[in-house]
């Protein structure tokens, strides 16, 4: 049994391949926890060491509701790696698969928030590349979680599907790792082949055994001819897409878990959700009856986000309702934003409202939000084309007299890689949760100034990892922004000033100069590559 300071350990709960995962009491706080700790014959091997230690660093930079988070780390008493996380009562995907009394719907949400885990990872550059039943845990509730990134490793999104994992510098990248059944064909022949599309072919194993009761290579007719007599049209509407996912050719499989996730979406239509106030709510508030509850985006006490399917234009839509109280200047920004088409502008296609709450029908954006890229360092050309985006956005909507008021990273939404889109302008600052106003500078009003200083925070976080400090001179946030180019540091600076006259007048001043500063990178870069 190990001793590891702060935890008193208490049983052994789970051993795989690398490690050993024990249930402890965290003494400070006097909560369970689950303690992972490298074997003890494989503490010598340098590899094994090397990806334990990956496995923690990876995991601790991903924030997402179905990835248990790692909150501690270190070296037990007996010399072993460990690394600590929330206990969470839960049982494999693995134990649950011989189950008879798991409905479709159910193993469908399983699905959706698997998707929604790895898809958050792959957009943070993460690849798992071992997943299978073992990795699931799912607890009490029907939450899911996504486990086990012991031999994860980074991936370059835009080499294509061939694209190598970041690790080719690595003398032993060749190293097969993963699963048997469930590796893609390229997997076996090395890490350094194994790239997102490889975790989508493991998905779409799972998939079929999850759904199938075996895994593809076990399967015959019989085995689907059983599956179509219960939920026959859902079953049906899986084999294609499960097959797409395991074509050995990974050109052939979708592009991405994002859409494998909306197409799982699309058939359940929402029957894998359970609680929520969309049937309760959508007669009253007069939503188009042949609206499709697809999945609930967020919901507190202010308000609710759904997505939804309009069977008549064949679109995704989100649908926002906020309560009445709560909403600034949202209804009459958002009625301006019906007749604005701007690239870098989250579409506004409608608008109503009733004694109950402001409903806002917006486009759905599958990229994610900034805050969740928030995990990875980004390139200086990413930052600088982000930048542009950003204050091009702001100078339209400020054309119109559309202030945000509530900019910062979660509002930022991604229509895909390096393509972004503003959101909720108008809504008042901190919603549910959060009584700190980060991006925005202390008693300052709502305003274009106040924006321009919200863009300038997030610039700030996006090149150091934290936000600017209340500084007067400048310097603590100089000195933070010391490996930002000399002319981005002076700009960032400016754009945060405290003082509002010394600004940055407005967001298409600050566009220019970063549109000047990226001109100068792409220069610069050039006349890298041909050696003036």
């Amino acid at each position: 049994m190990q001793t590891i300071p702060g935890y008193h350990i208490k049983t052994l709960i789970g051993e795989g391949g690398m490690a050993k995962v024990y249930l402890a009491v965290q003494k400070s706080l006097d909560r369970p926890v689950a303690i992972k700790v490298l074997d003890a014959s494989l503490n010598q091997d340098p590899i094994i060491q090397q990806q334990f230690e990956q496995e923690s660093t990876l995991v601790a930079r991903l924030s997402h509701p179905n990835i248990i988070q790692i909150i501690d780390k270190g070296i037990s008493e007996q010399q072993l790696p460990y690394f600590v996380m929330p206990y969470v009562k839960s049982v494999s995907l693995e134990t649950v698969l011989p189950r008879k009394d798991i409905s479709l719907t159910r193993k469908l949400n399983i699905l959706i928030q698997l998707c929604s885990a790895l898809g958050y990872a792959h957009r943070n550059g993460v690849v798992h590349r071992d997943i299978k039943p073992a990795n699931i845990l799912v607890d009490y509730d029907g939450h899911a979680y996504l486990v086990d990134f012991g031999i994860a490793g980074y991936f370059t999104a835009n080499k294509g599907a061939a694209n190598a994992s970041s690790e080719t510098t690595d003398p032993d990248q060749e190293r097969i790792m993963g699963t048997g059944a469930y590796m893609a064909p390229e997997q076996h022949n090395g890490t350094s082949h194994t790239n997102q599309l490889s975790d989508i072919y493991s998905l779409g194993v799972l998939m079929h055994e999850l759904i199938f009761g075996v895994v593809p290579v076990l399967a015959n007719e019989q085995t689907y001819a059983e599956q179509l007599t219960d939920k026959h049209q859902m079953t049906a509407a899986l084999r294609p897409l499960i097959n797409r996912c395991i074509e050995a050719n990974p050109n052939q499989r979708p592009t991405s878990v994002d859409e494998i996730r909306q197409q799982l979406l699309l058939i359940s239509q929402g029957r894998h959700l359970q609680g929520n106030r969309w049937g309760n709510e959508s007669t009253r508030d007069n939503i188009p009856p042949n609206y499709t509850l697809l999945d609930v985006l967020k919901e507190n006490p202010f308000g609710a986000t759904y997505l939804v399917n309009d069977p008549n234009r064949q679109r995704f839509l989100v649908i926002k309702k906020q309560n009445l109280d709560h909403l600034g200047n949202a209804p009459q920004y958002a009625a301006k934003l019906t007749q604005v088409q701007h690239p870098h502008i989250a579409r506004i296609f409608g608008t109503g409202k009733n004694p109950r709450v402001f409903i806002s029908a917006m486009e759905y954006l599958p990229g994610g939000s900034l805050q969740e890229r928030l995990t990875q360092s980004l390139s200086l050309g990413q930052c600088l084309t982000i930048a542009q985006q950003l204050c091009n956005s702001l100078a339209c909507a400020h054309s119109y007299g559309i202030v945000h008021g509530n900019l910062r990273p979660s509002n930022v939404l991604f229509a895909e890689k390096n393509h972004l889109k503003l959101s909720d302008f108008g809504f008042p600052a901190h919603s549910y949760g959060d009584g700190t106003h980060w991006y925005q500078p202390a008693n300052e009003p709502a305003s274009t100034g106040a924006d321009v200083y919200a863009l300038g925070a997030i610039l700030f976080q996006l090149f150091t990892g934290k936000l600017p400090v209340p500084d007067l001179w400048g310097w603590k946030n100089a000195w933070r922004l010391r490996k930002a180019p000399a002319k981005v540091r002076r700009l960032i600076l400016q754009i945060i000033h405290l003082n509002p006259r010394k600004r940055i007048a407005s967001a298409e001043l600050a566009g220019a100069a970063f549109n000047q500063a990226q001109g100068e990178q792409k220069t610069q870069v050039l006349e890298k590559m041909v050696g003036i």
